[in-house]
């Protein structure tokens, strides 16, 4: 990653301490600052994945659900589902000890459902190419986007394009890179 040209001065997400970063995308001031707002992340996105499971499992049908089957639809905590039975809010069934079901219509008219839980798919490997008749040794690209020889390496390293190595020449998809420098002009 390169490094930024210029002072960049920002409060850490974790610990909220100023650091200057090294680089433009630098959020976190110390590698442990990094590890804990990852953990973090990875929490949230289990915790997501739980209350996913339980909504699952809720029939389309039924009327009356749990206290904690509408904090995993609504994602409103459940002290406030309790305020909202004690003021009469929303209708509710005691049947029994630690058994209070409530109206799903009566929630459903006061709250949104709960975001999905933002699952990332897993990117599809992109197939390519890489024989010499689809692609552009590194010379080609300098010459032809009007580029030095090492921004074009920098590039292809940052973006992850794909590249060969024949003889002294490296090759990288032609596809990819005219993605990448569409905007140049040749």
């Amino acid at each position: 990653m390169p490094t930024a040209q210029f002072e960049i001065i920002r409060k850490c997400k974790v610990c909220g301490e100023p650091f200057q970063a090294k680089t433009i995308e630098s959020w976190y001031c110390s590698p442990r600052c990094s590890k804990i707002a990852w953990k973090r992340r990875k929490d949230e996105e289990r915790r997501m994945q739980r209350l996913d499971e339980v909504v699952k499992k809720i029939p389309k049908s039924k009327d009356y659900i749990t206290v904690p089957e509408a904090y995993a639809m609504f994602g409103i905590s459940k002290e406030t589902l309790y305020r909202l039975i004690r003021k009469g809010s929303i209708s509710s069934v005691n049947a029994g000890q630690r058994q209070i079901r409530v109206s799903k219509e009566e929630l459903l008219k006061l709250y949104p459902l709960r975001k999905k839980a933002l699952t990332k798919p897993k990117p599809v490997a992109k197939l390519y190419s890489l024989e010499p008749k689809d692609c552009y040794t590194i010379g080609e690209i300098s010459k032809k986007f009007h580029l030095d020889d090492s921004t074009v390496y920098l590039h292809i390293r940052k973006y992850s394009i794909p590249t060969r190595q024949i003889g002294n020449f490296v090759y990288a998809p032609k596809k990819e890179i005219d993605n990448l420098y569409k905007g140049i002009k040749q």
